[in-house]
């Protein structure tokens, strides 16, 4: 299969997913937020607004087709995560269904529901659809140092959600770990022999994760 095909298929198996998470009879509360009202907000840009802001500031939202290219998400990747990855001898380029999530909506409050935790992917709002991923592979070089690549949020900001890039599959995904803040915080050496016993194994791989969820619902 072609790249230019496996990517169209990710994206209509993203399209499938998001449809069915927002089918929900929790639908409304799934898609309102706090609107936009000052360009630093992380409210709901206007473009992405689905009816009439409410007294208390709240506004229904809609998702959108995403003009998010591969180009810009590796180049993203390139900036952040690749001068950190090779220095320790790490290659890890970013899995192509999630490189689909990230350019196929803008779509915001994906929170993925487990028996045992709540993950939450980065919300893609269509006036910045790519800065909380920017923030969170910046908030962690010493992780990305030591091959563990931040993709998500474990339990309202409890810890990051990492790919393994030494334990990559046949498909270019990685085995899913996630770590706790207060373990990353204790550690005064960030290496890889350090890191290891603190990654707690959660998935074999982002598409797994996705498909365990969708088991899962409100």
């Amino acid at each position: 299969m072609s790249e230019l095909q496996a990517l169209k298929e990710n994206r209509l198996f993203i399209k499938s997913w998001l449809d069915a998470y927002f089918d929900s009879p929790h639908r409304h509360i799934l898609m309102s937020l706090p609107a936009k009202m000052e360009e630093d907000d992380k409210g709901v840009p206007v473009a992405m607004q689905d009816g009439e802001i409410d007294e208390e500031g709240w506004v229904l939202w809609k998702m959108m087709d995403s003009a998010v290219t591969e180009e810009q998400i590796d180049e993203l990747a390139d900036a952040l995560i690749s001068p950190l990855s090779y220095k320790y001898g790490t290659t890890f380029s970013v899995p192509p269904l999630y490189a689909a999530y990230l350019s196929t909506r803008y779509v915001l409050n994906v929170y993925l529901r487990f028996d045992e935790c709540t993950i939450e992917l980065p919300n893609l709002p269509s006036d910045s659809p790519l800065e909380e991923i920017r923030e969170l592979w910046s908030s962690w070089p010493s992780l990305i140092e030591a091959g563990y690549i931040p993709f998500a949020s474990y339990e309202d900001g409890a810890g990051p959600v990492c790919w393994d890039a030494n334990k990559p599959d046949q498909a270019k995904d990685y085995a899913v770990v996630w770590f706790d803040h207060e373990a990353l915080f204790d550690e005064q050496q960030h290496s890889r022999e350090k890191l290891e016993p603190h990654a707690q194994p959660l998935f074999s791989s982002f598409r797994e994760m996705l498909m365990q969820q969708g088991t899962k619902r409100w």
